[in-house]
């Protein structure tokens, strides 16, 4: 069987940011960047999303700029508690979201979203990044993208797990030094600068920049 591929898109702003200093992103992507996002997300079969991300944007997960394309399954990342069953990935999703949980808080998840999501219980108080991928590929899931924040990007980022970087850099200068960047961690990967990434493609729409990054072998 081969290995899961994972990428990761992400859009940035010129000083680095991921969010703005409430947490959020909303405002800051243009049209242009929500079409990108939906062709990456029309070549990927699984999109992963993790538990603070849905908290606080409730994003759009289906496809709304592309034609003729399924919507990648939605995998949802549960470490802790349970989310609330209004988020949008649960109203629009076409197919049951698939959430991974811990045995800690599986109680607490099946309450909530068992008749909404199928849900995979991997570990017992925590959830490996690569228990995660190794099951989506047992369930023929090859082509994974992650749109998750900095701490969940971290856990796949630390395993070297991850296949492809897609970066949107949009023109908004933020300036708050403490606000995350597309990976968040006190501790530097090990070896990082033996590990480097090769550029792929760049395209420039108006004033956003498109780039896409491969690790190198």
């Amino acid at each position: 069987m081969s290995r899961t591929c994972l990428s990761v898109n992400m859009a940035m702003t010129l000083d680095g940011k991921v969010c703005r200093p409430d947490g959020k992103w909303y405002g800051l992507s243009s049209r242009n960047d929500k079409r990108r996002m939906d062709q990456l997300r029309a070549e990927a079969d699984a999109l992963l999303l993790g538990k603070n991300s849905l908290l606080q944007d409730d994003p759009v997960t289906h496809l709304r700029y592309v034609e003729g394309k399924s919507d990648p399954r939605p995998v949802i990342l549960i470490r802790t508690g349970t989310l609330p069953v209004d988020r949008k990935v649960f109203r629009h999703s076409k197919t049951k979201p698939l959430v991974y949980c811990t045995e800690k808080n599986a109680k607490e998840v099946r309450s909530t979203l068992s008749e909404l999501t199928e849900i995979c219980v991997l570990g017992p108080e925590d959830i490996e990044s690569t228990d995660v991928l190794r099951d989506l590929g047992t369930r023929g899931y090859s082509n994974v993208l992650l749109e998750g924040g900095p701490r969940l990007n971290d856990s796949f980022f630390r395993k070297n797990l991850v296949d492809k970087i897609n970066l949107t850099i949009v023109p908004f200068v933020i300036g708050q030094e403490d606000l995350p960047s597309i990976t968040g961690s006190s501790i530097a990967y090990e070896n990082f600068d033996l590990q480097s990434w090769k550029l792929i493609r760049t395209e420039v729409i108006e004033d956003e920049i498109f780039l896409q990054y491969e690790r190198r072998q």
